[in-house]
């Protein structure tokens, strides 16, 4: 247990609990210890809980076989992933021809919300964390953002995702690439977006206050809950150390040294 603002107790007083995932729950595809016991007790408690990823690599049908391979029984309802505000914002603005750089995953759940994939002529560029990225690929989508004037848009803008072995580039860096090249930055709509957390806290009715967000990185998990008025909790079996803590503009409520803390807290109950 690491010194917290705040009575470490508290966390399991909260109706809603929203995690993310990588570095939070699994790294790669490692599960993190306690986790399908927490999400046991969450359940026996009648706590709402949520799933939160800016990881745009896969699709919701496939992070939801990701999952329950874990055996965690999770259903699309306990998901919220960057990629479902940026669909959701394609289809009010009408946009039907996208230039999508992301992976073949991504690629089935867009081709499946009804929108046409193409290089020739798209309506708008959507830049999500394609690790099937090729020079090519990134060399047309440049040659869009410069010639075209073509709207730009992100799911995220992660710089870093953490694995097994280390960090590997995210959507940031390749929006870095891009600008570079061509002095544009997308419009983002995953975390930090406080809209992420604030649409399903509306849609249950329930104060933010009353829920909190357990992540990793400062500057998306922990920023998006302050922004949204929801305590935070960062963990530190992913990105963050104590002293990147130290060192931040955006300081978490509490600090735990992974979640299986909290699976301890709720046994103390």
């Amino acid at each position: 247990m690491v010194n917290n603002t705040g009575n470490i107790f508290e966390l399991t007083s909260k109706q809603v609990y929203f995690f993310d995932l990588d570095g939070t729950i699994y790294l790669g595809d490692s599960l993190f210890q306690g986790v399908p016991k927490l999400i046991e007790v969450l359940r026996n408690t009648k706590k709402k809980f949520f799933f939160l990823s800016n990881n745009s690599s896969i699709s919701t049908e496939d992070y939801l076989k990701k999952l329950n391979k874990f055996n965690l029984n999770i259903n699309r309802e306990n998901l919220i992933l960057s990629q479902h505000p940026t669909i959701d914002y394609l289809k009010k603005k009408n946009f039907k021809k996208v230039f999508l750089l992301g992976t073949q995953s991504l690629k089935n759940e867009f081709r499946h919300e009804g929108f046409e994939l193409t290089e020739e002529n798209p309506e708008i560029l959507v830049l999500a964390f394609d690790q099937e990225l090729t020079y090519k690929r990134l060399v047309k989508a440049a040659y869009l953002l410069q010639n075209q004037d073509i709207p730009y848009i992100a799911t995220h803008l992660d710089n870093r995702c953490p694995t097994e072995y280390g960090y590997i580039p995210d959507a940031g860096g390749i929006a870095a690439l891009l600008y570079k090249a061509t002095e544009r930055m997308p419009k983002v709509f995953g975390k930090p977006n406080k809209e992420m957390l604030l649409f399903k806290l509306d849609q249950l009715g329930i104060a933010p206050e009353n829920a909190v967000m357990f992540g990793d990185r400062l500057y998306t998990d922990i920023k998006m809950g302050k922004e949204a008025g929801v305590p935070t909790c960062c963990v530190l079996s992913g990105e963050m150390t104590i002293d990147m803590i130290k060192s931040s503009n955006f300081k978490p409520d509490f600090v735990i040294n992974g979640i299986w803390e909290l699976l301890s807290e709720f046994n103390k109950r």
